[in-house]
């Protein structure tokens, strides 16, 4: 049979918002302004926020993919205690219910101590101004991030006296994994943060297709809309 993928599910939130997900919390990004041009999913904490699909068509594979929002002071690696209380680590996850674990780790919007998430080795970061060398399997604040600073959120940081930043960073991610049943449960969560004033997530831009065998890149991106396979990286298409 010949690769082939359909599109299942998609949502950019910018309207409604069905009881697929266990939370239907939306916000508006500052920039370009709070008046909706940029909604999305969230803002999140410590917590699981599910999607469920159900009665997909016969297939072998799913490949899901979305831009992940992480919202002003995340540590990434930090374990610094503050008031007896760990910085970090900050992480975040994406699991398949009954399956695989698709993603787990952790990110920073630039505190030094830096982050686990790369989408490759030697990635840079999206910020060019963080270049420092560290051991293996830790990277730049922002590695991989498809935009910094692009979100209009900023943190004022108190304990260090450090004035208002912007401080946030999007990263479009896509996971194919094998997966045959009719029914779907994405599992997305993150721990070890502060309160949503301090740090935060969101999701935009979900997309959920299956096919019946891995499908090339190129089928992905003429085919379907979506970049790719996994790591491939897809912007959001900007409201003028």
């Amino acid at each position: 049979m010949p690769a082939s993928a359909a599109t299942v599910y998609t949502n950019d939130f910018q309207g409604t918002i069905g009881s697929e997900w266990s939370d239907t919390s939306v916000a508006s990004a500052p920039n370009p302004d709070y008046a909706g041009t940029r909604l999305f999913l969230g803002e999140f904490g410590n917590e699981t926020v599910s999607l469920s699909l159900n009665g997909l068509p016969a297939h072998g594979f799913t490949t899901v993919s979305f831009s992940l929002y992480l919202i002003r002071s995340w540590d990434g690696n930090d374990t610094t205690q503050v008031n007896g209380d760990p910085l970090g680590p900050d992480t975040w996850s994406l699991g398949v219910a009954g399956g695989s674990t698709l993603l787990s780790a952790t990110f920073s919007n630039g505190n030094p101590a830096g982050q686990s998430y790369a989408p490759s080795p030697g990635a840079p970061s999206c910020n060019t101004g963080y270049n420092a060398v560290y051991p293996a399997g830790t990277y730049n604040p922002m590695t991989g991030a498809a935009e910094c600073y692009s979100l209009g959120y900023t943190f004022t940081d108190p304990v260090n006296n450090r004035p208002e930043e912007w401080m946030d960073s999007v990263y479009n991610l896509s996971f194919t994994f094998a997966h045959n049943s009719s029914d779907l449960v994405l599992n997305f969560s993150a721990s070890g943060l502060q309160g949503l004033a301090d740090e935060s997530w969101g999701l935009d831009n979900m997309q959920v297709a299956v096919a019946p065998v891995p499908v090339p890149p190129a089928v992905w991106l003429f085919g379907s809309g979506l970049l790719g396979l996994v790591g491939i990286a897809r912007r959001k298409a900007r409201a003028l």
